[in-house]
Protein backbone atom coordinates (compact mmCIF):
# COMPACT_ATOMS: atom_id res chain seq x y z
CA UNK A 1 0.00 0.00 0.00
CA UNK A 2 1.52 3.57 -0.43
CA UNK A 3 1.93 5.20 2.99
CA UNK A 4 1.29 8.65 0.83
CA UNK A 5 -2.75 7.47 0.16
CA UNK A 6 -5.08 7.89 2.90
CA UNK A 7 -6.49 4.95 4.20
CA UNK A 8 -10.75 4.44 3.78
CA UNK A 9 -13.23 3.27 5.72
CA UNK A 10 -16.97 3.25 5.12
CA UNK A 11 -17.89 6.69 6.52
CA UNK A 12 -15.60 7.98 3.50
CA UNK A 13 -18.03 6.84 1.20
CA UNK A 14 -21.40 8.60 0.20
CA UNK A 15 -24.25 6.67 -1.89
CA UNK A 16 -25.72 8.77 -4.50
CA UNK A 17 -28.99 7.28 -5.88
CA UNK A 18 -31.53 8.52 -8.80
CA UNK A 19 -34.39 7.05 -9.04
CA UNK A 20 -38.34 7.28 -10.16
CA UNK A 21 -41.71 5.69 -9.24
CA UNK A 22 -39.70 2.10 -7.91
CA UNK A 23 -40.75 2.31 -4.52
CA UNK A 24 -40.19 -1.35 -3.70
CA UNK A 25 -36.65 -1.15 -5.16
CA UNK A 26 -35.64 1.49 -3.07
CA UNK A 27 -36.85 0.07 -0.36
CA UNK A 28 -35.16 -3.60 -1.39
CA UNK A 29 -31.47 -1.55 -1.83
CA UNK A 30 -31.86 0.16 1.55
CA UNK A 31 -32.18 -2.85 3.28
CA UNK A 32 -29.42 -4.36 1.55
CA UNK A 33 -27.43 -1.30 2.36
CA UNK A 34 -28.83 -1.50 6.04
CA UNK A 35 -27.17 -5.48 6.51
CA UNK A 36 -23.98 -4.57 5.56
CA UNK A 37 -22.33 -4.60 8.85
CA UNK A 38 -20.34 -1.34 7.38
CA UNK A 39 -21.95 2.23 8.01
CA UNK A 40 -21.10 4.83 5.43
CA UNK A 41 -20.92 8.19 5.48
CA UNK A 42 -23.95 9.92 3.49
CA UNK A 43 -27.03 8.11 1.50
CA UNK A 44 -28.48 11.19 -0.78
CA UNK A 45 -31.64 10.13 -2.51
CA UNK A 46 -32.76 11.77 -5.33
CA UNK A 47 -36.43 11.44 -6.14
CA UNK A 48 -37.66 12.11 -9.86
CA UNK A 49 -41.31 10.40 -9.95
CA UNK A 50 -43.61 10.27 -7.04
CA UNK A 51 -42.76 10.67 -3.36
CA UNK A 52 -41.09 8.18 -1.54
CA UNK A 53 -40.07 10.41 0.97
CA UNK A 54 -41.84 8.41 4.18
CA UNK A 55 -40.04 4.92 2.64
CA UNK A 56 -36.52 6.92 2.78
CA UNK A 57 -37.21 8.34 6.35
CA UNK A 58 -38.54 4.91 7.84
CA UNK A 59 -34.50 4.09 7.41
CA UNK A 60 -33.54 6.88 9.25
CA UNK A 61 -32.63 5.37 12.24
CA UNK A 62 -30.20 2.72 10.50
CA UNK A 63 -29.07 4.64 8.11
CA UNK A 64 -27.64 8.17 6.90
CA UNK A 65 -30.26 8.64 4.72
CA UNK A 66 -31.44 12.18 3.03
CA UNK A 67 -34.52 12.59 0.59
CA UNK A 68 -34.43 15.50 -2.22
CA UNK A 69 -36.72 16.18 -5.16
CA UNK A 70 -35.43 16.90 -8.79
CA UNK A 71 -38.17 17.88 -10.84
CA UNK A 72 -38.09 17.37 -14.02
CA UNK A 73 -36.44 13.86 -14.00
CA UNK A 74 -33.69 12.77 -15.33
CA UNK A 75 -31.32 10.31 -15.03
CA UNK A 76 -28.07 12.25 -15.44
CA UNK A 77 -29.35 15.71 -13.92
CA UNK A 78 -30.69 13.63 -10.36
CA UNK A 79 -26.42 12.10 -9.73
CA UNK A 80 -25.53 15.84 -10.76
CA UNK A 81 -27.91 17.09 -8.07
CA UNK A 82 -26.50 14.60 -5.62
CA UNK A 83 -23.18 15.34 -6.68
CA UNK A 84 -23.83 19.62 -5.98
CA UNK A 85 -25.16 18.40 -2.07
CA UNK A 86 -21.79 16.96 -1.36
CA UNK A 87 -19.09 17.88 1.09
CA UNK A 88 -15.92 17.10 2.11
CA UNK A 89 -16.22 14.49 4.55
CA UNK A 90 -16.73 11.88 1.88
CA UNK A 91 -13.56 11.78 -0.98
CA UNK A 92 -15.32 8.47 -2.24
CA UNK A 93 -18.82 8.79 -3.84
CA UNK A 94 -20.67 5.74 -5.08
CA UNK A 95 -23.51 5.29 -7.62
CA UNK A 96 -25.95 2.89 -7.43
CA UNK A 97 -29.32 2.37 -9.30
CA UNK A 98 -32.65 1.73 -7.59
CA UNK A 99 -32.72 -1.49 -8.29
CA UNK A 100 -29.58 -2.83 -7.71
CA UNK A 101 -29.33 -5.03 -4.26
CA UNK A 102 -26.00 -5.48 -2.42
CA UNK A 103 -24.59 -8.93 -1.29
CA UNK A 104 -23.56 -9.63 1.86
CA UNK A 105 -20.50 -8.16 2.59
CA UNK A 106 -20.09 -6.07 -0.71
CA UNK A 107 -19.41 -2.85 0.98
CA UNK A 108 -16.84 -4.44 2.66
CA UNK A 109 -15.16 -5.81 -0.08
CA UNK A 110 -15.24 -2.45 -1.72
CA UNK A 111 -13.65 -0.09 0.90
CA UNK A 112 -11.13 -3.13 1.13
CA UNK A 113 -10.24 -2.91 -2.68
CA UNK A 114 -9.87 0.60 -2.44
CA UNK A 115 -7.13 0.08 0.11
CA UNK A 116 -5.37 -2.05 -1.79
CA UNK A 117 -5.51 0.18 -5.28
CA UNK A 118 -3.20 2.92 -6.41
CA UNK A 119 -3.92 6.36 -5.10
CA UNK A 120 -4.17 7.77 -9.03
CA UNK A 121 -7.44 4.91 -9.22
CA UNK A 122 -10.26 6.62 -10.12
CA UNK A 123 -13.22 4.56 -9.75
CA UNK A 124 -13.74 1.06 -8.96
CA UNK A 125 -17.29 -1.13 -10.25
CA UNK A 126 -19.05 -3.73 -7.67
CA UNK A 127 -19.51 -6.98 -9.77
CA UNK A 128 -22.85 -7.31 -11.08
CA UNK A 129 -23.28 -11.11 -10.62
CA UNK A 130 -27.03 -11.53 -12.00
CA UNK A 131 -27.83 -12.12 -15.50
CA UNK A 132 -30.81 -10.84 -16.91
CA UNK A 133 -29.32 -10.82 -20.23
CA UNK A 134 -32.50 -11.79 -22.79
CA UNK A 135 -30.46 -13.92 -24.98
CA UNK A 136 -30.18 -17.27 -24.51
CA UNK A 137 -27.33 -19.52 -22.79
CA UNK A 138 -26.18 -21.09 -26.26
CA UNK A 139 -26.61 -17.66 -28.01
CA UNK A 140 -24.78 -15.60 -24.62
CA UNK A 141 -21.96 -18.83 -24.93
CA UNK A 142 -21.28 -17.76 -28.85
CA UNK A 143 -20.72 -14.21 -27.86
CA UNK A 144 -18.64 -15.25 -25.06
CA UNK A 145 -16.50 -17.03 -27.22
CA UNK A 146 -15.91 -14.21 -30.11
CA UNK A 147 -15.80 -11.19 -28.04
CA UNK A 148 -12.22 -9.76 -26.75
CA UNK A 149 -11.50 -9.86 -22.78
CA UNK A 150 -14.02 -8.08 -20.33
CA UNK A 151 -13.77 -4.39 -19.84
CA UNK A 152 -12.78 -3.31 -23.27
CA UNK A 153 -13.96 -0.70 -25.06
CA UNK A 154 -13.81 -2.03 -29.08
CA UNK A 155 -13.44 0.27 -31.90
CA UNK A 156 -16.95 0.20 -33.18
CA UNK A 157 -17.83 1.65 -29.54
CA UNK A 158 -19.38 -1.53 -28.16
CA UNK A 159 -18.06 -2.09 -24.92
CA UNK A 160 -17.42 -5.70 -23.24
CA UNK A 161 -19.35 -6.68 -20.47
CA UNK A 162 -18.22 -6.05 -16.66
CA UNK A 163 -20.42 -8.46 -15.18
CA UNK A 164 -20.28 -11.78 -13.21
CA UNK A 165 -15.77 -11.04 -13.93
CA UNK A 166 -13.93 -14.16 -12.12
CA UNK A 167 -11.44 -12.12 -10.85
CA UNK A 168 -10.35 -8.47 -10.32
CA UNK A 169 -9.94 -6.74 -13.83
CA UNK A 170 -8.77 -3.57 -15.27
CA UNK A 171 -11.40 -1.80 -17.51
CA UNK A 172 -11.12 0.93 -20.24
CA UNK A 173 -15.04 1.89 -18.85
CA UNK A 174 -17.25 1.10 -15.62
CA UNK A 175 -20.84 1.00 -15.31
CA UNK A 176 -22.79 3.92 -14.20
CA UNK A 177 -25.40 2.07 -11.68
CA UNK A 178 -22.96 0.14 -9.35
CA UNK A 179 -19.74 2.15 -9.14
CA UNK A 180 -17.64 3.93 -6.26
CA UNK A 181 -15.53 6.83 -7.42
CA UNK A 182 -13.29 9.76 -5.95
CA UNK A 183 -14.99 12.86 -5.39
CA UNK A 184 -12.75 15.01 -7.00
CA UNK A 185 -13.05 13.00 -10.21
CA UNK A 186 -16.80 13.77 -10.28
CA UNK A 187 -15.95 17.11 -9.81
CA UNK A 188 -13.22 17.04 -12.64
CA UNK A 189 -15.47 14.99 -15.37
CA UNK A 190 -18.69 16.52 -15.76
CA UNK A 191 -21.39 14.13 -16.38
CA UNK A 192 -23.41 15.73 -19.42
CA UNK A 193 -27.39 15.88 -18.92
CA UNK A 194 -29.28 14.59 -21.97
CA UNK A 195 -32.80 14.50 -21.09
CA UNK A 196 -33.50 10.79 -22.28
CA UNK A 197 -35.78 8.38 -20.46
CA UNK A 198 -33.09 5.33 -20.65
CA UNK A 199 -29.47 6.50 -20.24
CA UNK A 200 -28.33 3.23 -21.80
CA UNK A 201 -24.85 4.74 -22.60
CA UNK A 202 -24.48 7.72 -19.96
CA UNK A 203 -22.07 5.40 -18.35
CA UNK A 204 -19.39 4.51 -21.29
CA UNK A 205 -20.17 8.02 -22.45
CA UNK A 206 -18.85 9.05 -18.64
CA UNK A 207 -16.42 6.75 -17.90
CA UNK A 208 -14.43 5.94 -21.00
CA UNK A 209 -12.69 9.90 -21.03
CA UNK A 210 -11.50 9.17 -17.29
CA UNK A 211 -10.16 5.48 -18.32
CA UNK A 212 -7.95 7.07 -20.57
CA UNK A 213 -6.25 9.15 -17.94
CA UNK A 214 -6.73 7.07 -14.58
CA UNK A 215 -7.05 3.45 -13.87
CA UNK A 216 -10.67 1.66 -13.56
CA UNK A 217 -11.12 -1.38 -11.72
CA UNK A 218 -13.97 -3.88 -11.31
CA UNK A 219 -13.69 -5.56 -7.63
CA UNK A 220 -14.86 -9.28 -8.40
CA UNK A 221 -15.66 -9.89 -4.49
CA UNK A 222 -17.94 -6.48 -4.05
CA UNK A 223 -20.87 -8.32 -5.18
CA UNK A 224 -24.08 -7.12 -6.20
CA UNK A 225 -27.35 -7.95 -7.74
CA UNK A 226 -29.38 -6.02 -10.97
CA UNK A 227 -33.00 -6.40 -10.31
CA UNK A 228 -33.98 -5.22 -13.66
CA UNK A 229 -37.18 -4.27 -15.06
CA UNK A 230 -37.92 -3.35 -18.71
CA UNK A 231 -40.99 -0.71 -18.13
CA UNK A 232 -42.64 -0.88 -20.66
CA UNK A 233 -45.46 2.21 -21.20
CA UNK A 234 -47.16 3.45 -24.12
CA UNK A 235 -43.49 5.18 -25.36
CA UNK A 236 -40.99 2.26 -23.90
CA UNK A 237 -41.65 -1.15 -25.71
CA UNK A 238 -38.56 -3.06 -26.89
CA UNK A 239 -38.64 -1.27 -30.53
CA UNK A 240 -37.97 1.93 -28.24
CA UNK A 241 -35.56 0.13 -26.63
CA UNK A 242 -34.04 -1.18 -29.70
CA UNK A 243 -33.80 2.40 -31.45
CA UNK A 244 -32.25 3.98 -28.08
CA UNK A 245 -29.72 2.13 -27.48
CA UNK A 246 -28.39 2.27 -31.12
CA UNK A 247 -28.83 6.24 -31.23
CA UNK A 248 -26.59 5.93 -27.69
CA UNK A 249 -23.91 3.84 -29.26
CA UNK A 250 -23.89 5.70 -32.18
CA UNK A 251 -23.30 8.82 -30.72
CA UNK A 252 -20.50 7.68 -28.74
CA UNK A 253 -18.78 6.54 -31.77
CA UNK A 254 -19.40 9.96 -33.14
CA UNK A 255 -17.70 11.54 -29.92
CA UNK A 256 -13.99 10.45 -29.88
CA UNK A 257 -12.14 9.89 -33.43
CA UNK A 258 -10.05 6.56 -32.53
CA UNK A 259 -13.45 4.74 -32.87
CA UNK A 260 -14.81 3.72 -36.05
CA UNK A 261 -18.04 4.21 -37.47
CA UNK A 262 -17.51 1.52 -40.11
CA UNK A 263 -16.59 -0.90 -36.89
CA UNK A 264 -19.26 0.33 -35.65
CA UNK A 265 -21.93 -0.92 -38.40
CA UNK A 266 -20.46 -3.96 -38.70
CA UNK A 267 -20.82 -5.10 -34.92
CA UNK A 268 -24.37 -3.54 -35.35
CA UNK A 269 -25.63 -5.27 -38.21
CA UNK A 270 -23.67 -8.86 -36.61
CA UNK A 271 -25.85 -7.91 -33.59
CA UNK A 272 -29.27 -7.31 -35.62
CA UNK A 273 -28.63 -10.33 -37.31
CA UNK A 274 -28.32 -12.42 -34.31
CA UNK A 275 -31.17 -11.10 -32.27
CA UNK A 276 -33.23 -11.90 -35.77
CA UNK A 277 -32.30 -15.60 -35.68
CA UNK A 278 -32.83 -16.03 -31.91
CA UNK A 279 -36.24 -14.59 -32.90
CA UNK A 280 -37.21 -16.19 -35.41
CA UNK A 281 -35.65 -19.61 -33.95
CA UNK A 282 -37.44 -19.05 -30.43
CA UNK A 283 -40.64 -17.53 -31.64
CA UNK A 284 -39.93 -14.20 -29.32
CA UNK A 285 -41.60 -11.60 -30.64
CA UNK A 286 -39.64 -8.73 -28.34
CA UNK A 287 -36.52 -9.80 -30.16
CA UNK A 288 -37.35 -9.25 -33.72
CA UNK A 289 -39.49 -5.70 -32.38
CA UNK A 290 -35.39 -4.67 -30.44
CA UNK A 291 -34.37 -5.43 -34.11
CA UNK A 292 -36.58 -3.58 -35.61
CA UNK A 293 -36.04 -0.58 -33.22
CA UNK A 294 -31.74 -1.25 -33.70
CA UNK A 295 -32.56 -0.64 -37.84
CA UNK A 296 -34.49 2.62 -36.88
CA UNK A 297 -32.22 4.36 -35.04
CA UNK A 298 -28.98 3.57 -37.57
CA UNK A 299 -30.76 4.92 -39.82
CA UNK A 300 -32.22 8.16 -37.95
CA UNK A 301 -28.89 8.29 -37.13
CA UNK A 302 -27.60 8.47 -40.22
CA UNK A 303 -30.08 11.10 -41.74
CA UNK A 304 -28.95 13.25 -38.41
CA UNK A 305 -25.15 13.12 -39.96
CA UNK A 306 -25.59 13.45 -43.60
CA UNK A 307 -27.76 16.50 -42.72
CA UNK A 308 -25.12 18.04 -40.47
CA UNK A 309 -27.26 17.38 -37.86
CA UNK A 310 -25.91 16.69 -34.00
CA UNK A 311 -26.84 13.08 -32.65
CA UNK A 312 -27.14 14.39 -29.06
CA UNK A 313 -30.80 15.59 -30.49
CA UNK A 314 -31.96 12.26 -31.27
CA UNK A 315 -31.62 10.90 -27.91
CA UNK A 316 -33.80 13.96 -26.09
CA UNK A 317 -36.72 11.90 -25.65
CA UNK A 318 -37.80 13.01 -22.41
CA UNK A 319 -41.10 14.56 -23.45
Amino acid sequence: MNKEKKTYTGKDLAFIIPTKDRPEKVRNLLQSIAKQGMPCGRIILVDGGSSIKSIVEAFSDRLPVEYYRCDPPGQIRQRNMGIALLDGSTPLVGFLDDDIVLVDGALLEMIAFWNRVGPNTAGVSFNIVSDHSSFPSWAKAVVKRILPRQGKVLSSGYHVSIENVDAHIKSQWLCGGATVWRQDILKEYRNREIPSQWAIGEDVMFSYPVGKAFPLYVCADAKVRHEHVYDHNVKRKHRYYGRTVILWRFFFVESYPELSRSAFFMMMSTEIAMRVLIGLISMRKQDLQFALGQIEGALAGLRATWGGKKLIHLLDDAN
